[in-house]
């Protein structure tokens, strides 16, 4: 009896990265399509307008319930964190060479020097990659590794913008006190 549950239960976490990955797949295929009926039939816009967010649902959906039934949760792998501070670190590296090449073309001066750019994308790309490595070796399986890491930097990019937006408002109500706007 214990086995034919556990056999169960097997199959079952065996399929959803498998899923997952296909889903992962199902997500440029359906913008392709989205375009395509979109193009071509105005009366299945709707219809073609919900393709990308029923992907894109499904392949989190999927990533998600195949990770906790491995027993790992999102927030408590440590490579989510490594993603993510790999990708404050680089905006703040992409950020410093904006400045410094904006203030190097107010004086008139070439801005051709791209290092810190690259010293950004060098960085980031490893944090990525090491949280791929962390993730395969978490889940024991390649495609899964690869839909989590994605996963895992699309949510970085949300941390990241969501701060972003915040600080932009302070900002944005500061210079509106200090200019009489507000």
């Amino acid at each position: 009896m214990s086995n034919e549950l556990s056999r169960e239960i097997s199959e079952t976490t065996s399929r959803y990265p498998v899923l997952s990955g296909l889903l992962l797949l199902s997500v440029p295929v359906s913008c392709l399509l989205s375009y395509l009926i979109a193009g071509d039939y105005t009366w299945l816009n709707a219809i073609a307008l919900l393709i990308i967010p029923l992907a894109v649902f499904s392949w989190i959906f999927t990533t998600i319930r195949a990770i906790h039934l491995l027993g790992v949760r999102f927030w408590f792998i440590p490579s989510t964190y490594v993603t993510l501070v790999g990708g404050v670190l680089a905006v703040l590296i992409s950020a410093i060479m904006l400045i410094f090449t904006q203030e190097a073309a107010r004086r008139g001066n070439q801005t051709a020097d791209a290092t810190l750019y690259a010293a950004a994308a060098i960085l980031y790309g490893g944090c990525v990659l090491w949280s791929y490595l962390y993730n395969w070796r978490c889940t024991g399986s390649a495609l899964m590794a690869i839909s989590l890491t994605i996963l895992q930097s699309i949510s970085a990019v949300f941390v990241i913008g969501a701060v972003s937006l915040w600080l932009n408002r302070r900002n944005m109500e500061r210079y509106n006190r200090e200019h009489g706007f507000g």
